[in-house]
């Protein structure tokens, strides 16, 4: 596997991984199972948000530098740019 393949594996898990992370503690929020200090509907509109925002990452991800990886020219410069920009963190 190459370097691109394994950065993009490791983030669309990563990415994956907090779509769920987020799912969980809305579910625990909005099920009563958690109670915080306020109101539990404008915890639960949080939390609900932080899940849209996890499926937006991963869909600006694949949508925007996956789908133009391996082309020529300046799309695919970029995609790779910001490929290796989005991984830098981990590395």
């Amino acid at each position: 596997m190459n370097d691109t393949q394994s950065m993009v594996d490791f983030l669309r898990t990563r990415y994956r991984r907090d779509i769920r992370t987020s799912e969980d503690i809305h579910k625990a929020i909005a099920g009563g199972r958690i109670a915080l200090d306020g109101d539990p509907r404008k915890q639960a509109e949080f939390t609900l948000q932080s899940v849209h925002e996890a499926q937006s990452m991963l869909d600006l991800f694949e949508n925007t530098i996956v789908a133009h990886l391996g082309t020529a020219g300046p799309m695919g410069a970029i995609a790779e740019q910001q490929l290796r920009i989005l991984a830098r963190p981990f590395l």
